[in-house]
Order: C-alpha cells, then sequence, then structure tokens
C-alpha cells in the first residue's frame, strides 16, 4: 500500500463526519444536543438512581410518548404549519385502541389506532393543503372535534390494556434496556430515512423552505401537505398507543398536557417555524430533556409547578444562546474588516 494510501482512507473517513456535523448545525440541532448532554450530567449528579433498572424504564416510558408526539408536529412545522390538534388527536388514539383490545385482537386495534390518527391527519391536511385555510386556524378548530369525539368513545379512565401489552411496549428488552426506547429508535430511524433518503422528505423540506420554488419545479405542493399532515397524525397515534401501555389504561385527556410540550419540544430541538429545517435527532434530544426536568426536579426537591418555568428558561437559553454568538461574531467580523 502507498503512502497515499492511508491519507486518502483516512480523508474519506473524514468527510461523512463533517458532513454529518454541517448537517447538524444546518437543522439546528447542535444546540439541543449539547443541552441534553449537559441536562443529563446534571440530572445524573443530583439523582444517580437515575441510572438503575428501574429508574431508566421510568424515565424512558415517560419521555417516548412525549419524542413521538414531537416528531408528529416536527413533520408539520417542516412544511410550514402547526398543529393545535395533536394533543386532541392523541387522546382519540389513547381510546380508540383501549377500547378496541376489549372487543378484537391487538394488530387490529393497533392498525385501528393507526387508521385513526392517519384520518384525523389527512382531514387537517385536506383543509390546509387543498382548502387554503391557515394551519392554526384549522387544527384548533378540528382539536374540538377530535377531543369530542374522544370523550364520546371513553368518558373516563378504561380500556383493556393486559399486562402483555405493557411488557411489549414499556418493559425491558434486555437489562438497562427498555423495549420504549426500543420502539422509539425505529419510528426515528425510519423517519430520518423517508427524510433524507426519498423523494418525499426533500419535498416536504422544500414546501416548508420556498413553496413557490417547489410549485415551479413541477411539483405537487399540495400533495406533499397533504402527506405530511397523514403521517404526522401516524406517528402520533404511536405515541398515543404508547402512552396508553405504559399507564396500563386509555384517558380521553391523556393528550392534553402533550400539545404544548410538543412545540417546545420542536422550539428547543430548533426548528424553524416558517419551515424547511428541523432535524429527528434535535426534535428526540429535546422531548428527552423537557421530559426528564419534572423527575429533576421532584428529586431536587423543588416544587414541580416550576416546571413549566424551567422548560421556559432552557428553551430561552438554547434558542437564543446561538442568536447572541452569531450577532457578537458578526460584530467582531465588522470590527476586523
Amino acid at each position: 500500500m502507498s503512502v497515499a494510501a492511508p491519507a486518502r482512507i483516512l480523508r474519506s473517513a473524514r468527510i461523512p463526519r463533517s458532513a454529518g456535523i454541517t448537517r447538524l448545525r444546518r437543522e439546528g440541532a447542535i444546540a439541543p444536543i449539547t443541552a441534553f448532554v449537559v441536562f443529563f450530567l446534571v440530572y445524573v449528579i443530583i439523582n444517580p438512581e437515575l441510572l438503575t433498572r428501574f429508574q431508566l424504564q421510568t424515565a424512558a416510558n415517560l419521555v417516548v410518548p412525549l419524542a413521538l408526539v414531537a416528531l408528529g408536529q416536527l413533520l408539520i412545522v417542516l412544511v410550514g404549519g402547526i398543529d393545535i390538534s395533536i394533543g386532541a388527536i392523541m387522546s382519540l388514539c389513547n381510546v380508540v385502541f383501549a377500547t378496541q383490545l376489549e372487543i378484537v385482537p391487538v394488530p387490529v386495534a393497533i392498525l385501528l389506532a393507526v387508521g385513526v390518527g392517519l384520518a384525523c391527519g389527512l382531514f387537517n391536511g385536506l383543509l390546509v393543503a387543498y382548502g387554503g385555510l391557515p394551519a392554526i386556524a384549522v387544527t384548533l378548530a378540528s382539536a374540538f372535534i377530535f377531543g369530542s369525539i374522544a370523550r364520546e368513545v371513553l368518558d373516563r379512565p378504561g380500556g383493556g390494556i393486559t399486562k402483555a401489552i405493557y411488557l411489549a411496549t414499556s418493559g425491558e428488552l434486555l437489562p438497562y434496556l427498555p423495549v420504549s426506547l426500543v420502539w422509539l429508535s425505529v419510528v426515528a430511524v425510519l423517519l430520518w430515512l423517508l427524510l433524507q433518503r426519498t423523494a418525499l422528505g426533500r419535498h416536504i423540506y422544500g414546501v416548508g423552505s420556498n413553496m413557490e420554488s417547489v410549485r415551479a419545479a413541477g411539483l405537487n405542493a399540495r400533495l406533499t401537505k397533504l402527506l405530511a399532515f397523514g403521517l404526522s397524525g401516524m406517528i402520533t397515534s404511536v405515541g398515543a398507543m404508547m402512552l396508553a401501555a405504559s399507564t396500563v389504561t386509555g384517558d380521553p385527556r391523556s393528550g392534553d398536557a402533550y400539545l404544548l410540550s410538543s412545540i417546545a419540544a420542536v422550539a428547543l430541538a430548533g426548528a424553524a417555524f416558517t419551515g424547511g429545517r428541523g432535524s429527528i435527532i434535535g426534535t428526540v434530544l429535546a422531548a428527552c430533556t423537557l421530559g426528564l426536568i419534572g423527575n429533576l426536579l421532584f428529586f431536587a426537591g423543588i416544587n414541580s409547578y416550576w416546571q413549566y418555568v424551567i422548560s421556559a428558561l432552557i428553551i430561552f437559553v438554547v434558542v437564543g444562546l446561538p442568536v447572541v454568538w452569531g450577532r457578537i461574531t458578526f460584530a467582531l467580523k465588522g470590527r476586523r474588516s
């Protein structure tokens, strides 16, 4: 082997790493990743018990539903919208899954819950993409519809969640490996492949960043938006089923708390609410950070009501620091020139 060969190998090994970091920076994922690492270290210092099997499983079951719903919200944000009905969709899928388990086999109940999520997403998508209505108005109105249907399906916590379903979704695959994290990883990887390796994924980013250019290129921007809403509803339904399984019950109000949390996770992930920018890993880790704040406050002996204040401060810091740093860098470059 020549002397140049190892150099070529090293150079080729550096290129993907550099490209990966560049992509993460472009998608705004560096800040939420850093925030998660810092937050996790602080958490472990305050509460070393987090690394025990029981607490790892509990924490995973707590953050996974939020991470999945946040991924659904991210898809809507990528096409330049926002979904106010995502909590109601989650509640509806949650109670459909829980109640159908009393009537039909598990695979059929799963398909029904996913189908309901898809139908809700397509309903919103049709009105936004083909009706030309604002996403915030459409999803605000549909939130009342979906929420009412959820309470009609099941007016109080209940359903047919069994211990076997709990173990399959919220138990341990291996010691120290909560199975809920495996399901989250599967969904996140599939979504990443769709967004990064398919034409539909490129169209989703394109519609959010410059819709007119997408139309000028002859692409069907309306269909792309419709599919993004439909896909978001399906991912939200998975989060709803994971929540139902981990709490061993269906609850018509279970999704209420996830509306603002999903938006906060997307904001913390550095996604652009004008569309076209956002990352999968940033959103997942941002959801994990927000989901663990309540636990951290509990073990630190702080009133849980401060959770929302601390979540807001973390978002301010993570979103604001890159802006401040960019202005400082710009000012320094101006002085040098």
